[in-house]
């Protein structure tokens, strides 16, 4: 009986450890956030929050290559092809597979590359259009970098689950070991 209630206490114990790794889901919420919106300096503080908080390393790469992508769209969509491609790049040695940002740095490498000068625009009213009631049931994305953020989302979702599960059983097994490491030195101290 003693045993089990040893064993309930460890487990308990290496879960809510586990969890005081793991950042939260909402601050990886606020950080994507705040890439969509194009606060980017948030962003960044959020990820430096992140790196103090220990977080698991491919995930934080994952982010942080995710902020790379962010930025380096937000500067290709106003032409700013030179300033964009040092972010193209970085994410392209992380992450080649991703489409956006091979079909990016293919297209940019290679080239003399150049930033344009956004013209002034005055601001103009745009109408609110009325969506029909069909069309309120579809979410629409208006560039591929926000499905694939959302994709991501996911993927880190799981990460984090296996992560969890990870350091529990991990947990779990060291101080099973520490308890019966404690157990012989209580048996060899009465002999």
């Amino acid at each position: 009986m003693k045993k089990i209630f040893i064993f309930c206490i460890f487990l308990v114990s290496s879960y809510l450890s586990a969890e005081s790794i793991s950042i939260s889901e909402e601050d990886i919420f606020l950080y994507r956030h705040s890439l969509k919106e194009k606060k980017f300096s948030e962003a960044g503080d959020l990820l430096g929050k992140f790196q103090n908080s220990k977080i698991d390393q491919t995930k934080l790469e994952l982010l942080e290559t995710e902020l790379w992508i962010a930025k380096g769209e937000d500067l290709y969509s106003k032409k700013q092809y030179k300033s964009a491609f040092p972010y193209y790049s970085d994410a392209y040695a992380r992450w080649r597979t991703n489409p956006i940002i091979k079909e990016r740095y293919t297209e940019l490498s290679g080239k003399l590359l150049h930033d344009e000068e956004l013209p002034k625009q005055v601001a103009t009213l745009k109408t609110v259009k009325q969506t029909p009631d069909k069309e309120k049931d579809f979410v629409y994305l208006p560039s591929n970098a926000e499905a694939y953020f959302i994709i991501n989302s996911f993927r880190i979702g799981e990460l984090e689950d296996q992560t969890k599960i990870i350091y529990g059983i991990g947990g779990s097994i060291f101080t099973l070991l520490l308890i019966q490491v404690i157990i012989n030195l209580i048996l060899l101290i009465k002999k």
